[in-house]
């Protein structure tokens, strides 16, 4: 992508989380560079949401480092929005601190516009439909110019082709905007598309890593190799579906 990686946004060392004797995160060590797309991937319960949870400032109660160099905006699976304020003031809910400046409509219109969202800026939100309401989540993790962009399996709930979609959206969001991207997801198809690394978590710790080759937009074919390896890594065998 444009530009040059000058810094680490995530610089994490020996990550170690406990719930009770139960050791979600063990000893985990993970470096994120300026503009760098990663995706992270693993079974339920490897740990997964943790570490984000972490990187999101969410939960601090934890052994080790874990230093995020920059402003942190997350967008989740479920929008999470506030259904009695109007899209655009969704935007810029939380920029400010609760406050409220005289450029806020005109920071949410170009937010909006972004995620071709720009006629529906006066609407409710409970008339967007769920590709609607994620694009607009987006928006309003984008709006803040974060050094670091967590989403948290934000296609999760969408249809196939919503999904893809939603996919060429991030991906274009990204390029403009290019913060370091830690994206959690259970579909290793999409992790190949999006990422310029895969991460593959398991009990806790970084048990592979891939790097990932072929212009953007990105084909599965360009790393069907991988596709096999880290699908194996995942406990599927060849003959399943992703």
């Amino acid at each position: 992508m444009a530009g040059e990686v000058t810094s680490q946004v995530v610089e994490v060392r020996g990550l170690t989380k406990r719930f009770g004797e139960r050791v979600v995160l063990d000893g985990l060590d993970l470096s994120i560079g300026h503009g760098e797309f990663v995706a992270l991937l693993g079974r339920s319960g490897s740990g997964k949401s943790t570490l984000l949870r972490v990187l999101a400032g969410l939960d601090s109660e934890v052994e080790g480092d874990a230093t995020v160099n920059g402003t942190v905006s997350v967008a989740f699976q479920q929008p999470r929005l506030l259904p009695w304020r109007r899209v655009w003031r969704n935007v810029v809910l939380g920029l400010h601190d609760g406050g409220k400046r005289s450029d806020d409509h005109a920071l949410a219109s170009r937010a909006l516009e972004e995620v071709h969202l720009a006629d529906h800026a006066d609407d409710w939100p409970r008339t967007l439909s769920g590709g609607e309401a994620q694009r607009l989540s987006l928006a309003r993790a984008l709006v803040r110019e974060p050094r670091l962009l967590l989403l948290d399996e934000p296609f999760g709930a969408l249809d196939a082709l919503t999904r893809l979609a939603m996919q060429r959206l991030v991906e274009d969001l990204w390029r403009r905007h290019e913060p370091g991207v830690l994206l959690v997801t259970h579909d290793v198809d999409e992790a190949l598309v999006l990422a310029d690394r895969v991460l593959v978590l398991d009990d806790g710790r970084i048990v592979s890593e891939y790097t990932l080759a072929g212009p953007r937009p990105r084909r599965l074919a360009d790393n069907f190799e991988i596709r096999t390896e880290v699908l194996r890594d995942l406990g599927v065998t060849e003959n399943a579906h992703a």
